[in-house]
């Protein structure tokens, strides 16, 4: 096993375990509890985002302490794990590959599946934004700086479901007019999206996934 699969690991199980306190059907402990608490939409919404705030600074604070770069308890020291090979996995490696797994997309990115991943924020619905939630699979049109011309971008969330005005999250975006904007996109970008006329949230590309578009 290498490091980079051992820390994928750790992320994979962090996404099992949000979806199994949230799915229908689940026989988790705490899916019991989740559903005694009869929350609505929102609610459950917020359950979901704490959840996954936590889980993912637990499991990011956990590796970090084994390659001596945390303290776990109140212990900051260095581990030797070795897997069942005798490959070494601490010694400085985890740290890195910790990041990218936890803090910087690596997994939406090796996926391959969208165009671009960004950071979305939606306006308030005081500030002209949207009435009601948007849910993972939203398509807005999308509006770059450097033209007139919209494209629908699919948006799918990353460790959310749904997105409530005046809320920010990081997405997978797909759009349909990939060969108008190839190699005219780039990290750092800015734009916005919307419905007919009205502007509902601004965007900042994080990575270009489509080497197309770069």
């Amino acid at each position: 096993m290498t490091v980079e699969e051992f820390v994928k690991n750790f992320y994979l199980e962090r996404q099992y375990l949000i979806e199994s306190y949230f799915e229908s059907g689940s026989s988790a402990d705490v899916s019991a509890l989740i559903k005694a608490l009869n929350f609505d939409d929102i609610q459950t919404e917020r359950l979901r985002q704490i959840l996954g705030a936590t889980l993912r600074d637990a499991f990011y604070t956990i590796l970090l302490g084994l390659d001596g770069e945390a303290t776990i308890g109140r212990d900051q020291i260095n581990y030797k794990l070795l897997d069942e090979e005798n490959n070494e996995l601490t010694g400085g490696d985890i740290e890195a590959s910790a990041f990218d797994y936890f803090h910087n997309n690596k997994f939406q990115v090796d996926k391959g599946e969208a165009d671009f991943i960004a950071t979305l924020t939606y306006l308030p619905t005081e500030e002209g934004g949207r009435q009601s939630p948007a849910f993972s699979g939203y398509r807005p049109h999308i509006k770059f700086p450097f033209s007139e011309m919209h494209t629908s971008g699919q948006q799918t969330f990353i460790d959310r479901k749904i997105v409530f005005p005046g809320d920010t999250v990081e997405a997978e975006i797909k759009i349909i007019a990939v060969e108008q904007f190839a190699g005219k996109l780039t990290e750092k970008m800015k734009f916005e999206f919307g419905e007919g006329e009205r502007i509902v949230g601004v965007g900042e590309i994080k990575h270009i996934v489509n080497y197309k578009l770069r």
